[in-house]
């Protein structure tokens, strides 16, 4: 049983929490808030049911941490991989030990955790940052890990890229440049394309069919909707210049 003074303790705990949920204020309509802290660090802070809440930093490791007095592991490791581009002139062989690729590779899925909720609240500037941070490190573990290593990550390359290049056509959109989000989704396409072709080659079947039927189809698709709309845009263009056109034709009527 437990004391007296832990009891209180506890107790003093939990209406503090109670007092901080209470001003965060999420409910199901609002689960998510975004607060910026003293350091100038933005901490989302997510609600998905009653009874769970999860702080997520929004840059550096999402857990907050700063191992090695850096961000990430991602700046510590490939700090040292730029140091050592630069003694030997290529990263051919640069080698990290198997807990340091895990290491990595476990940052890597917290910030595919963290870059699936920047999307859903399309924060795709953070989208874009997180899906490039890990293709590169996959791109890494390919080029200097062992195979077997590698293909840990490596498998997930295809999710990697359709999402970076989802995020670089959101963000053109929101500049109103359907040309340049076509261009980023066309570019995606041809990505996908080259790792099934790399999965065939190695005989990762299962790993081609899924990033074929998913991730390409999902490119595919979304290209198709950036047709559709840019079609819209013509047809409204074209009919606002017939409007003009007929308006014109009306008031040169009068003029007569």
């Amino acid at each position: 049983m437990e004391s007296n003074d832990s009891i209180q303790r506890n107790t003093r705990w939990v209406q503090t929490f109670d007092r901080i949920l209470e001003m965060l204020n999420l409910d199901a309509e609002r689960p998510v808030s975004v607060l910026e802290i003293e350091d100038g660090r933005e901490v989302i802070v997510v609600q998905p049911n009653a009874f769970t809440i999860s702080r997520i930093y929004a840059t550096g490791r999402p857990d907050g941490m700063r191992p090695h007095g850096v961000d990430s592991y991602y700046d510590y490791f490939f700090a040292k991989l730029q140091a050592y581009e630069e003694e030997h002139g290529t990263r051919e062989g640069f080698q990290l030990e198997a807990e340091e690729w895990q290491t990595l590779f476990e940052e890597s899925f917290h910030r595919y955790t963290r870059y699936l909720l920047f999307a859903g609240i399309k924060r795709w500037k953070d989208v874009q940052r997180d899906t490039a941070a890990n293709i590169a490190v996959t791109n890494l573990a390919r080029q200097c890990a062992a195979s077997d290593i590698a293909w840990q990550s490596y498998q997930y390359k295809g999710y990697m890229l359709m999402m970076h290049s989802i995020a670089n056509a959101e963000l053109s959109l929101q500049e109103d440049d359907a040309a340049a989000a076509l261009q980023h989704i066309d570019t995606g396409i041809r990505q996908i394309g080259e790792f099934c072709g790399e999965c065939l080659r190695e005989e990762h079947g299962e790993a081609e069919n899924i990033t074929r039927e998913r991730y390409l189809s999902n490119l595919i698709e979304f290209r198709s909707d950036l047709e559709a709309l840019d079609t819209e845009d013509t047809e409204a263009e074209s009919d606002e210049e017939d409007i003009l056109a007929e308006l014109e034709r009306l008031l040169n009527e009068d003029d007569a």
